[in-house]
């Protein structure tokens, strides 16, 4: 079967990697989505475990077998696609309320049965949120951006909401971000034995010892990171500390990699501290809308080398990802 997997701009590669971990399938990268076929239990494992991924459209040959008989609606960001691809169905009738069948377009070639529904990078989770919060396939893709892996000692020290350390922990646990609202897909309305089928995904959540930080100087943060990771079920996985940027060397050393996004006005200090406490090959991911030029400048004061640089949308604005290595 054919299927789109939806994702931001700049992360295409990472979503194409998920794909070939998780079902062992090759995918063509296109901008903002990428192609690939699959069985439905490899779609749906997809749906429920993928990270970067915001929604699966499984592409049918003959849309009409899906709806006759049922309700449907067509979904697109143009009116002009809407209207283009609604003109195509000859069966079932029009519902744009509580429809038995969505169907996502593209544009007026690349359209199908929308298996997701909403937007997948809204993580259950994230409901305290920090100012300029980063989306949880955003957060995940730095972490493989980076080269994450659950054996390294990470630290968010400036984790706002907590965002990047709660998407380290589900990904070590292997855990999906979605595991307390399955109800939510939309494939369960064409067939809701598939929830069984998360349950039994479930059962490869792994009780793995980790070694992940969250830091902020701000109280109001490190209390909504926490309260985040208490729902995403991962609280005992993230160690929390509240503290002065300036401080971070007196608790933290030997980190094998930092992923924050810094506050405007630090970047001098965030670099100084990236020097100091990272491990000899050490990692630090910044990412950040302002003040690039800055973070390379201060990069260059504390020896640390550029080694990527990549641009990721979230929503209609740009993000700049910088990893520097010591």
């Amino acid at each position: 079967m054919k299927a789109i997997a939806l994702t931001n701009k700049g992360i295409e590669d990472i979503t194409s990697l998920e794909i070939k971990e998780l079902i062992h399938a090759d995918s063509k990268q296109h901008t903002g989505y990428v192609e690939f076929e699959a069985d439905e239990k490899e779609i749906i494992q997809l749906c429920y475990m993928g990270r970067t991924i915001t929604k699966i459209i499984l592409i049918v040959d003959d849309i009409d077998s899906w709806v006759k008989g049922k309700t449907f609606a067509v979904v697109s960001e143009q009116k002009e696609t809407t209207v283009a691809v609604a003109e195509k169905i000859n069966e079932g009738k029009v519902d744009l309320k509580n429809p038995d069948v969505t169907i996502y377009a593209i544009d007026s070639e690349h359209y199908g049965i929308d298996m997701t529904g909403e937007d997948l990078a809204r993580r259950d989770y994230r409901i305290f949120l920090g100012s300029e919060s980063l989306k949880g396939n955003i957060a995940y893709a730095l972490l493989r951006i980076t080269g994450y892996t659950s054996e390294e000692k990470l630290l968010d020290l400036n984790c706002r909401s907590g965002v990047i350390p709660i998407e380290a922990a589900l990904y070590t646990q292997n855990k999906s971000a979605h595991h307390y609202n399955k109800d939510k897909f939309l494939y369960l309305k064409i067939k809701p034995e598939y929830r069984k089928y998360m349950e039994e995904l479930d059962e490869h959540v792994r009780d793995k010892k980790t070694d992940i930080h969250c830091a902020s100087p701000s109280m109001n943060h490190i209390n909504a990171a926490k309260k985040n990771a208490k729902i995403a079920g991962i609280i005992k996985e993230i160690a929390y500390s509240r503290m002065d940027l300036r401080d971070v060397d007196l608790k933290y050393n030997k980190i094998d990699l930092i992923i924050t996004m810094p506050e405007a006005g630090t970047e001098k200090e965030v670099m100084k501290q990236a020097k100091i406490i990272l491990n000899p090959k050490g990692r630090i991911t910044l990412i950040t809308r302002k003040g690039i030029d800055l973070l390379k400048e201060a990069a260059v004061l504390n020896k640390l080398k550029l080694i990527q640089e990549r641009k990721i949308m979230q929503g209609k604005e740009e993000w700049t990802a910088l990893t520097f290595q010591r």
